[in-house]
């Protein structure tokens, strides 16, 4: 049985938003392939990312708030919020009480927008609580659970909690556990994983640290630069300064490489993949030292 929550102006929100962003990007993007001053064209690529970054969050916020509903059969509770499932065994649900009889002040930490209320909560009577309601707690459900508290908002509560003690005279058909079940592409277990986002991420931001460094300082190099030396500390190789660009785009390459390669080993062979990120890291710290060694 599926029961709506109240209803909210986030989806159509975060959806424009989204618009707004995606059209932001195109204009970003058209500016920067016009460009041929290295400094402009990175703070350009700098922003272009970011206006995708906000585009992704934006159109998956808007899903969040197009699909969030509470599925309630004998088997247990399913919380969809976005493009994951959060499963209560119906056997895990110790009470449901209304927000409104919480006397204690809860701890919010999260944020509320356009009606949705999404976040963390904490109170020395209900301990953890996750919120993914659309409602204030005055009209909120609070279902406990041994593991944690979990606030919803059905539009119409009496009827959710008469469908709660219906079922639970019923047996279950399936048992569950209390876990999240996430759909594509967030079931890809690459995508899910901190460490992973850890040691890419920080690749990456080392990669564009040095594109930064090299554009922005492009400008005040020497035409001709010297990056080899004879034993007598003699330059025997002077380059034009643009090849300095060789060392972010071969680091970007190298990042490209073993976050593909990574990902294909990571479900069987998790620490291979990690070493194989982590390298990656090691990698742009030498680029930075070879460009440093070469501008400095």
């Amino acid at each position: 049985m599926n029961f709506q929550p109240y209803p909210t102006k986030f989806g159509h929100f975060a959806l424009a938003v989204a618009v707004v962003c995606a059209l932001i990007m195109l204009v970003l993007i058209d500016v920067l392939l016009r460009q041929t001053v290295p400094s402009t064209i990175f703070w350009l690529l700098v922003a272009t990312l970011l206006a995708v970054g906000a585009t992704i969050t934006a159109v998956y916020c808007s899903i969040i708030g197009f699909k969030l509903k509470y599925h309630l059969n004998r088997n247990g509770l399913i919380i969809q919020w976005g493009l994951c499932q959060k499963r209560i065994p119906l056997h895990h649900i110790e009470e449901i009480i209304p927000g409104e009889i919480v006397k204690e002040p809860i701890r919010f930490r999260g944020f509320e927008l356009a009606g949705l209320r999404m976040g963390r909560g904490e109170s020395d009577e209900l301990g953890r609580i996750a919120f993914h309601t659309t409602a204030p707690l005055e009209r909120t459900l609070l279902v406990l659970t041994p593991e944690q508290t979990y606030g919803i908002s059905p539009q119409d509560p009496s009827a959710f909690l008469k469908a709660w003690h219906d079922r639970q005279a019923l047996g279950p058909t399936q048992h569950w556990c209390e876990e999240v079940r996430r759909g594509w592409p967030l079931s890809i277990e690459v995508l899910v994983d901190p460490l992973c986002w850890w040691l890419v991420g920080s690749a990456a931001v080392i990669c564009l640290a040095l594109l930064g460094y090299v554009s922005l300082s492009y400008a005040g190099l020497p035409t001709l630069l010297p990056v080899h030396f004879d034993n007598f500390g003699q330059a025997d190789r002077i380059v034009d300064k643009f090849n300095l660009f060789i060392l972010p785009a071969v680091g970007g390459i190298a990042l490209g490489v073993n976050l593909i390669l990574g990902g294909f080993i990571h479900h069987r062979e998790k620490v291979a993949a990690y070493m194989l990120w982590g390298s990656t890291i090691v990698v742009q710290l030498f680029l930075w030292i070879a460009t440093l060694t070469i501008t400095v």
